[in-house]
């Protein structure tokens, strides 16, 4: 997979520029601008990148590093990249925190070449991230309405997950490069838009002053337990002027090279009412019930 760029956070790379429109900021896919197109007069300073975060496996916690490498298809940290691995069931339908939101309080680290899982009175397990092409276990599944082939990562981690969880049969796939791949499929694509085990775009961006604005307007005590956590973004920018500033988003700058551009806005959904401490999902409706407003 081509890595378009790196960025790191407390240097010049993480300062965000955009074009400023009429389309609402959530999934964006990455390009990699020539210098021909490095036109900085078109764009102006919205703020800068305060975290990064990538989801190896979806639905459970994430990595948090200063450094990420960008690609078409998702971020990459540490020897692993956003939405490598997913969940599924027997028939081979994929599984997140809406189905079961025990899948929250799996941790996740990265030790060499493995991915380690982590839960409450379980032992520990680990999971090769890269592994060799297997024909025997390529296995299909499905995300959404797209069906793909992945490979299943063995027994020992479906019973591991099969325990944790309560549920039966329960399998890890792992992305195979060449074998797995999906379109992305939003409005403003292109054929180089590619998704992994993403729901509609590579990469989620989320500001800070949207996140403070939103749990200003929530019913206390509610909003004490709102946290970025909740809305599992890639990209985390502050100092905007203005809460959902990124609504306005058409194109983004970061640093030098890398360049976004927005595909359309993400619709939250069930998993953002997960409490990311407790794992449980809320009973008042938080934080749907106010974005509604």
């Amino acid at each position: 997979m081509k890595m378009l760029d790196i960025f790191k956070l407390g240097e010049h790379k993480g300062i965000v520029l955009a074009v400023v429109g009429g389309a609402a900021v959530a999934t964006a896919a990455v390009l990699l601008m020539s210098r021909r197109e490095q036109k900085y007069d078109q764009y102006e300073l919205v703020g800068e990148v305060s975290s990064i975060h990538c989801y190896p496996v979806k639905s459970m916690q994430a990595l948090r590093h200063d450094v990420g490498f960008c690609s078409f298809s998702g971020i990459k940290m540490l020897n692993t990249r956003d939405r490598q691995f997913v969940v599924v069931r027997p028939n081979g339908d994929f599984i997140t925190q809406r189905q079961i939101s025990r899948m929250a309080g799996i941790k996740l680290s990265v030790e060499g070449s493995y991915l380690k899982m982590q839960a409450d009175s379980m032992p520990d397990i680990k999971v090769l991230i890269n592994p060799k092409k297997d024909e025997a276990a390529l296995v299909q599944c499905r995300v959404w309405k797209d069906k793909m082939l992945a490979q299943d990562c063995g027994l020992e981690s479906g019973q591991w997950l099969s325990q944790y969880l309560g549920e039966d049969g329960l399998r890890m796939l792992v992305v195979i490069p060449g074998v797995t791949n999906r379109d992305c499929k939003e409005m403003n694509s292109t054929q180089a838009d590619k998704l992994i085990f993403q729901d509609k775009g590579p990469y989620l961006l989320a500001t800070e002053e949207s996140l403070g604005d939103l749990i200003r307007n929530m019913d206390s005590p509610a909003n004490k337990e709102i946290t970025m956590k909740n809305f599992r973004p890639n990209l985390v920018i502050k100092g905007t002027k203005e809460p959902w500033d990124e609504d306005n988003w058409t194109h983004i700058v970061i640093g030098k090279n890398l360049r976004m551009r927005v595909l359309a806005p993400l619709e939250r959904c069930l998993l953002t009412t997960v409490n990311p401490e407790t794992y449980e999902r809320r009973d008042d409706g938080e934080p749907m019930k106010t974005l509604k407003r």
